[in-house]
């Protein structure tokens, strides 16, 4: 089950502009709905209009680009302008307005966020069975846990389809040096205290970012990562929100070397957790580190756990994930990724 799509019209008089914006929120979004008109075509659709409500109900949101028209028309038009000094976000008012030249992830950001605040609604649940959590962990640092998840979220992504989700419990989290984070694009902190501190579930476009292959994961932090501190009980919330939020068909869960409560709690969760060594034998920090994992979650994770040995050697060059994979490296993850597919698919 998916969530219904979010209505939008796109009212401007430039046509070319109508079909460009439009097919850019489609692509950035999913759940997106969008309907081009002109504006003299929405006027008269809208005098002759013969269903149930007012024309203006049929939309979700009304982007409406050109000069501002009278309010009658409802309270759900937000005005696409040309210059950025005029877009406002007037909570207290209810009134909005985009820079029409944003990029469509943040222009996508902003609409959740007046949906959002216009009518009261969070993100409905949506209840699925299917949605996978698979954890990359580490018992050491400089292990290339962080490229080895963000890998095989993409080889998710590309080549097999699946809408995929990256968290990150790093103390530090290192997405910015892999994702261009656009203004706009509130920070997981900001989503964390609208989940845990009021009790509701906020939509997720306005705190997702993805990278050039489609992976989405929320906007980093500026500062200290507030996921890995999570306790248990909020962890467990928050993989619920993920999960039944319809948008995933993955979650993929960067924890690095923690262990805090939170990292533990994701681990217990998942169907496979991948351990990136560097030696094809375990040795003692391994060992020890597997040992603490059954102590804390029960004998039974030594079935689930994965290991990724020297995927990443010392003597390679940097390797950048937003670039497509080739070679050597390219078919490791290729062939990691067939050994996780078995709870994927």
């Amino acid at each position: 089950m998916e969530m219904e799509n979010l209505r939008i019209a796109v009212v401007s008089q430039d046509q070319a502009y109508n079909r460009t914006f439009c097919m850019s929120l489609l692509h950035t979004c999913r759940q997106i709905e969008t309907t081009a008109f002109t504006t003299r075509q929405f006027v008269l659709d809208w005098a002759d209009y013969k269903g149930p409500g007012a024309f203006y109900d049929c939309f979700d949101i009304i982007l409406w680009a050109g000069d501002e028209i009278s309010e009658f028309y409802g309270d759900n038009i937000v005005y696409l302008t040309d210059r950025s000094s005029l877009a406002k976000m007037d909570y207290a008012a209810g009134k909005f307005s985009i820079y029409k030249y944003n990029p469509a992830g943040t222009v996508v950001a902003e609409i959740f966020d007046i949906y959002s605040h216009l009518t009261g609604r969070g993100f409905p649940l949506v209840k699925r069975d299917d949605v996978r959590l698979v954890a990359f962990a580490s018992y050491c640092g400089g292990s290339g846990c962080t490229i080895l998840a963000r890998s095989v979220a993409q080889e998710l992504s590309r080549f097999r389809g699946r809408k995929v989700l990256v968290i990150s419990l790093e103390d530090v989290e290192s997405a910015g040096e892999f994702l261009t984070v656009p203004e706009g694009v509130k920070t997981e902190g900001e989503y964390l205290y609208r989940l845990l501190g009021k009790g509701v579930r906020p939509f997720l476009e306005p705190y997702m970012v993805r990278d050039d292959f489609g992976v989405c994961s929320f906007a980093p932090p500026k500062g200290r990562n507030p996921l890995g501190e999570l306790s248990a009980d909020d962890m467990s919330v928050l993989l619920a929100a993920l999960m039944d939020s319809g948008m995933f068909d993955v979650i993929a869960a960067d924890l690095s070397t923690c262990l805090t409560e939170a990292a533990v709690t994701v681990m217990e969760a998942a169907q496979r957790i991948c351990i990136a060594a560097k030696a094809a034998e375990p040795g003692v920090r391994e060992q020890s580190y597997t040992n603490q994992l059954a102590e804390s979650c029960g004998e039974g994770i030594r079935s689930r756990i994965i290991r990724a040995v020297n995927l990443i050697p010392k003597n390679r060059p940097p390797i950048d994930i937003r670039e497509p994979f080739e070679g050597d490296f390219g078919r490791d993850i290729s062939k990691l990724t067939e050994r996780l597919i078995n709870v994927v698919e």
